[in-house]
């Protein structure tokens, strides 16, 4: 797990990625809008992160070296911290408790990213922690 800091926002999000230079890339984007960012890896790594530390929101890749993301996107709705999936897999596989999320398909446009994490970050059901509006 790691952490990356620019000048914050008070904003911390967490970003769920096995790939390195697409984690970069989030990290590059969300310092650049301000927000704090931790980093994880693996499905472990993030439910360790998510025992210490609150976040604002979190990006998600939904296959990670270690099985898939959603026993991370469990324990962020049990939370009530919005998420959205970054992935290149169908948002078909998503269980049907997530299936409301926001899915950004990778390749992404930059501007979508930012947008549904900034959506992420204001639109929140506080009953959920799900973002309310989605488009897949």
């Amino acid at each position: 797990m790691n952490r990356s800091t620019a000048v914050s926002t008070g904003r911390t999000v967490l970003v769920v990625e096995d790939e390195v230079e697409l984690s970069r890339l989030f990290i590059e984007v969300l310092q650049d809008a301000g927000h704090t960012v931790v980093t994880a890896d693996s499905v472990t790594d993030a439910l360790s992160a998510l025992t210490g530390q609150r976040f604002d929101a979190a990006i998600l890749d939904v296959e990670l070296r270690d099985g898939p993301v959603f026993p991370v996107a469990d324990r962020l709705a049990a939370l009530g911290t919005p998420f959205l999936f970054a992935s290149a897999v169908y948002y078909q596989v998503v269980p049907r408790e997530h299936q409301q999320v926001p899915f950004v398909t990778k390749p992404f446009d930059i501007r979508l990213l930012q947008q549904r994490v900034a959506e992420a970050l204001t639109t929140q059901d506080p009953s959920s922690g799900r973002v309310q509006a989605s488009s897949h």
